[in-house]
């Protein structure tokens, strides 16, 4: 539970100075990333998966939000992943990160920057929930 936490929390910050740093052309007051993509991570049989994309600005917004609000997990984390996620910018610059939500409801989730993959950030438990019913909308 920590290294999805962890995970959660790092892809927070770095989707945050990500989608500051260069706004996109048709949301240049929100500073968003232009599209969010969520490639399942084939080695993760243990739960089902589909990749999922997100270019709606409202939804990049909730994503967005929540990466903000994650949380440095102490310590050097280990972790699996579920998904790998990658925040494209309007400038064509990619951030990836390492996913996980999970599908239990009273699980945080978890961020961690390919970049750094000892630092861990965790997604608070409603946040969480948003994205796994964002998740649920895109893919059902």
């Amino acid at each position: 539970m920590v290294k999805y936490v962890g995970f959660l929390m790092v892809l927070f910050i770095a989707t945050f100075i990500t989608g500051c740093s260069q706004p996109n052309e048709s949301n240049t007051e929100e500073g968003l990333p232009v599209l969010i993509t969520l490639t399942c991570n084939p080695n993760l049989a243990s739960e089902p998966c589909q990749d999922v994309e997100f270019d709606r600005p409202d939804e990049i917004q909730i994503m967005m939000e929540a990466i903000h609000k994650a949380e440095r997990i102490p310590g050097i984390i280990d972790y699996g992943t579920q998904y790998k996620m990658s925040i494209n910018n309007a400038d064509g610059s990619v951030t990836r990160y390492d996913f996980s939500l999970g599908m239990d409801p009273k699980m945080q989730g978890l961020l961690v920057n390919e970049e750094d993959t000892h630092i861990g950030y965790s997604i608070a438990l409603e946040d969480a929930n948003q994205l796994r019913r964002l998740i649920q909308r895109r893919t059902d």
